[in-house]
């Protein structure tokens, strides 16, 4: 006579273990970095180029991706390391990675908008959270009409604090917040419409905000944006200079 309750065990028995088996192959390439050996891909060129394939490479050999600065990084690179877990960590600072801890060279990122701005708030609050940061959001918190200022200054006091390392305010057109948000000494906000204002405002100015209108840019060019801000490091150098004279200006207010 057949065991009906030892054969269902069995069965049971044996889906749990291939279920188990299975998740620790798509588990691959998203344990700790400090247990896993860095995947520099081959260079393209001068710079090195990072695609969707070598994320691939990268994830079956259970390794995360490291490459130098200046690197080129395409954008299915991106949303294919995000889909499988790998991190790609540019001299040592983690620009991606679902799976994670917040980058070692940058701390809490501050982010607040006004009513128009709002929609395009959230979606780069979830695209921070997919890239591995941590933010705090200091409104608003719907579509209800607000005045700009209130939120751009939260955000300003933040940064200016040291609570928050970098900050984003986003209306329509970036404009206003960015107004604001200078009047907080020790703030250099500025409003980047494209990547290479972005890097600008970062390698040159040592923008600590950065400002987005939401009725100037789209999704895409917003993340784009907001990558490149946070990616990008102060020169130094000649720029320190005049960086130092700018704050010189609001001690003679």
């Amino acid at each position: 006579m057949v065991d009906i309750e030892k054969l269902v065990k069995d069965v049971v028995a044996k889906v749990v273990d291939d279920l188990i088996k299975q998740e620790t192959e798509n588990n691959r390439g998203i344990s700790s970095t400090i247990e896993k050996q860095p995947y520099t891909p081959p260079a393209g060129g001068k710079r090195p180029v990072v695609t969707a394939e070598e994320v691939i490479k990268a994830f079956n050999a259970g390794k995360d991706i490291e490459v130098p600065s200046g690197s080129i990084i395409t954008p299915l690179a991106y949303d294919t390391a995000a889909e499988k877990g790998v991190k790609i960590i540019i001299n040592s600072k983690l620009v991606l990675g679902k799976n994670g801890v917040k980058p070692s060279k940058l701390g809490q990122i501050a982010i607040g908008s006004d009513h128009g701005g709002y929609n395009l708030k959230e979606k780069i609050k979830d695209y921070l959270f997919d890239i591995g940061y941590v933010y705090k959001d200091f409104g608003t918190y719907s579509t209800a009409s607000v005045d700009y200022p209130d939120y751009a200054a939260a955000v300003a006091r933040a940064v200016a604090s040291g609570e928050c390392e970098l900050g984003i305010v986003i209306d329509g057109a970036g404009i206003g917040s960015a107004i604001t948000a200078n009047k907080i000494k020790g703030i250099l906000a500025a409003v980047c419409h494209d990547k290479f204002t972005a890097r600008v405002a970062r390698e040159h100015d040592n923008a600590n905000i950065l400002s987005i209108g939401s009725m100037v840019v789209n999704e895409f060019q917003a993340k784009e944006i907001v990558r490149t801000f946070l990616n990008t490091d102060f020169a130094g150098g000649r720029h320190a200079r005049r960086i130092d004279k700018i704050f010189k200006l609001e001690d003679s207010k």
